[in-house]
């Protein structure tokens, strides 16, 4: 009887951490989407957002689901912009007034090396044919943060927004 029991009990765990390890695998949480998925480009989105601030010193953007639709979460120095994928619609536009911050070491690092220019260093870097950049931030050291997978692995690159350089590239198994 208690083999039975047992047995029955072993069973039930095997079901429930499969259906768990299903849902990871699936990337069930993953609300990041391709560019093949939408209508917009990133650097379409980029200059939408450009255009709605006027001047946008772009440091980071992030391809995000919000709700039943996708969207381009750009965040620059002088405001965060978020630009529908499909429509190119301007949704929500946040103006940060940074006067005030006692923490301006980013103003005090001169960026000679646009935010296309270190993408396309990374891309050099990583030297792989299907790498689609993911995200790409400007800290507030100087340096370029760009993440990139090629459905196998992730790669991140730091490269120096004064000299153009590579300071560090990372590969590993995508886990998504």
């Amino acid at each position: 009887m208690n083999k039975k029991w047992i047995i029955g009990a072993v069973a039930g765990v095997a079901v429930l951490g499969g259906a768990f390890g299903v849902s990871a695998v699936t990337g069930a949480d993953d609300d990041r989407f391709q560019e093949s998925d939408v209508s917009i480009t990133q650097a379409e989105a980029e200059a939408t957002a450009t255009e709605e601030v006027g001047t946008l010193t772009i440091q980071e953007v992030e391809k995000d689901r919000d709700g039943d639709r996708y969207v381009y979460e750009i965040e620059g120095k002088e405001a965060d912009v978020d630009v529908d994928a499909n429509s190119g619609e301007v949704l929500k536009v946040d103006r940060e007034d940074d006067s005030n911050d006692d923490n301006s070491s980013a103003s005090n690092v001169t960026v000679n090396v646009t935010k296309e220019e270190a993408e396309q260093t990374a891309i050099d870097e990583v030297n792989v044919e299907n790498a689609k950049i993911v995200e790409t931030e400007l800290d507030d050291d100087g340096h370029y943060e760009i993440e990139l997978k090629d459905g196998q692995m992730e790669y991140e690159v730091k490269v120096d927004a004064s000299t153009g350089d590579v300071l560090k590239s990372e590969k590993e198994r995508d886990d998504d």
